[in-house]
């Protein structure tokens, strides 16, 4: 759905609102990215400062040998893990081999640790859908989950959002809020802290629009990176990190905790060249839990 006038005007009221982010730097010493809400570029240590002046920093190794840069110093009160569609219909086997979803879940659980350790907030992002949705739903959006249309009716890969599963699956309807189906995927959910927000979603982006209660949260919390894991790689998270780089928040994929599906043409190769050399930065997880902090 194109965006109206009124919706355009909105967002250029929000974005009028961010506020001027002023830090101290010798501009003779580091390159500076950006506007008023800047990263700052130190030849000498090769690392991009995203904390924009906080005295605590987490160093990440990122990318090294692909944009020659060592990684990122950011601020853990300011950054906010983002799981994207860890939910059942989605991993769970009862539903259909994921392995590479399930390769995911024993290195995001260190990550989760560590975040939980230097004061990250966790974001579970999830599809969740309404009758209502249903109704504004584009039709290019509902086409992408029933693409088994030569099979019978609930057959095959996709059955349709809102459509009732097999009852061997919950008999349940597809993906709609509250239940099994849509919900946290099981080994996840002894990871889930009253701290810990969740947002659902009725697109792959959850980021694509400033009324949704995810865009309006973040931007209310002041939280400026966003980690990125879960699934798909090439599909919802691609797709919701690629509305936080346009609205301004900075990225870190974190890409062992990534998986799709995709398996023909290296799907998630290409999404994480993409990231790492323009919308943001990549790491792992062995990385990011060994990455050191400073004050």
């Amino acid at each position: 759905m194109a965006l109206s006038a009124v919706e355009v005007e909105h967002i250029n009221e929000v974005i009028e609102k961010e506020p001027t982010v002023a830090v101290e730097h010798n501009i003779d010493d580091h390159v500076a990215f950006g506007g008023d809400d800047q990263w700052y570029y130190n030849p000498n240590t090769r690392r991009f400062d995203l904390s924009r002046g906080a005295t605590r920093r987490l160093i990440v190794d990122a990318d090294d040998g692909i944009r020659n840069h060592r990684g990122v110093e950011i601020d853990p009160e300011k950054t906010l893990l983002v799981i994207i569609d860890m939910q059942n219909f989605f991993v769970h086997p009862s539903f259909r081999d994921h392995s590479e979803g399930i390769k995911t879940v024993k290195p995001l659980i260190g990550v989760i640790e560590k975040c939980r350790e230097q004061g990250i907030q966790v974001c579970w992002l999830n599809w969740g859908i309404t009758n209502h949705d249903m109704k504004v739903m584009p039709p290019a959006v509902t086409r992408g989950f029933n693409k088994a249309l030569s099979h019978e009716k609930g057959h095959g890969w996709h059955v349709g959002l809102g459509a009732n599963l097999p009852q061997e699956q919950g008999g349940e309807r597809c993906l709609f809020q509250g239940t099994w189906n849509a919900d946290i995927y099981d080994p996840l959910k002894d990871y889930v802290t009253p701290q810990d927000v969740r947002f659902d979603k009725a697109r792959m982006s959850g980021l694509w629009s400033p009324d949704l209660p995810m865009h309006k949260w973040l931007r209310e919390s002041g939280k400026k990176t966003l980690l990125f894991a879960g699934v798909n790689t090439d599909q919802c998270l691609l797709g919701t990190l690629t509305d936080a780089y346009s609205w301004g928040w900075d990225c870190i994929l974190i890409s062992d905790c990534a998986g799709t599906m995709t398996d023909v043409m290296g799907a998630k190769e290409v999404c994480d060249y993409n990231v790492a050399t323009n919308m943001g930065f990549v790491t792992d997880s062995a990385t990011f839990c060994a990455a050191p902090n400073t004050g």
